[in-house]
């Protein structure tokens, strides 16, 4: 596929509508906020083809992904809303704590998104180090 608006096939057709019509419960697509060059338009334009109202085809979870650290948690989810997966690799397993330690605190970014709370905050409240060490490490 291309990400170009001028060649190739839609990226919203061949990651967002073709997935879903074929009964995909959930599709991996390259998100802007980490390392994948892709135009937020057309980021925004593949995640609604996998929400939107067809027919009597069942959504498909949007799975973002691509350099997306616990940072980014905010901006995911005011873009795309909580109900969605997010993709991390090494968001988790480069945790100077270990994967355990970046899980929780993709867990406490989340946490915090979904209590109002900015992440930047919630990571210097007591009980937080995990998100405070992975903050600290990759910021945003």
């Amino acid at each position: 596929i291309s990400y170009s608006p001028i060649v190739g096939i839609s990226s919203n057709i061949v990651t967002g509508k073709l997935p879903r019509i074929c009964g995909s419960d959930i599709t991996v697509f390259p998100a802007p906020y980490g390392k994948a060059p892709v135009l937020k338009e057309r980021f925004l334009n593949v995640a609604h083809d996998m929400i939107m109202p067809l027919h009597n085809i069942g959504q498909t979870a949007p799975m973002p992904s691509g350099g997306i650290s616990q940072g980014h948690v905010e901006e995911v989810m005011e873009d795309l809303g909580p109900d969605i997966v997010i993709g991390t690799g090494a968001g988790i397993h480069a945790h100077p704590g270990g994967p355990r330690a970046g899980a929780i605190a993709f867990r406490q970014a989340i946490e915090a998104k979904m209590q109002g709370i900015p992440v930047s905050r919630y990571a210097k409240e007591e009980g937080h180090e995990e998100l405070k060490i992975a903050m600290e490490s990759w910021g945003v």
